[in-house]
């Protein structure tokens, strides 16, 4: 089986990984949105998908370092935005944002984001906004 089969679309719309027992969101921000945000955005961006009771659940939140790394599939090819590779198994929709925001911040303020075509992470401040996306996830009850 290769890795980004763990991954598997659900009846209710959620995408669950067999691995990590986590729930997602198909979607990610931007992919819903049409725009990019920034941390904070991200954060209410969850709010909302907790508040509409997204594939049936009331409590999305941002993924933390390596809930978010965990997406990241060497051998598995989706698109992004720009129309480049970004590596997360095909279950997901495409068009998404190359980086996703994660609950870690760091002591300068800064918040962390993975690079979902390189799989790298890296603070970066807040604000940051332009191709930055989060993607909702959960653990099963």
């Amino acid at each position: 089986m290769e890795q980004q089969d763990k991954f598997k679309d659900n009846p209710n719309g959620v995408i669950t990984d067999s691995e990590t027992g986590l729930f997602w969101l198909p979607k990610d921000a931007y992919g819903d949105l049409g725009k990019w945000v920034n941390w904070n955005e991200a954060k209410q961006y969850m709010l909302t998908m907790s508040h509409v009771y997204a594939g049936g659940f009331p409590d999305w939140r941002l993924p933390t370092r390596e809930e978010a790394l965990s997406l990241f599939v060497p051998d598995a090819t989706c698109i992004d935005h720009a129309g480049e590779v970004v590596h997360i198994a095909r279950v997901f929709v495409p068009k998404c944002g190359q980086y996703i925001w994660t609950s870690e911040e760091n002591e300068e303020g800064q918040a962390l984001r993975i690079d979902l075509r390189e799989g790298t992470e890296e603070f970066v401040d807040k604000e940051t906004r332009e191709f930055q996306s989060t993607r909702g996830v959960r653990k099963q009850n």
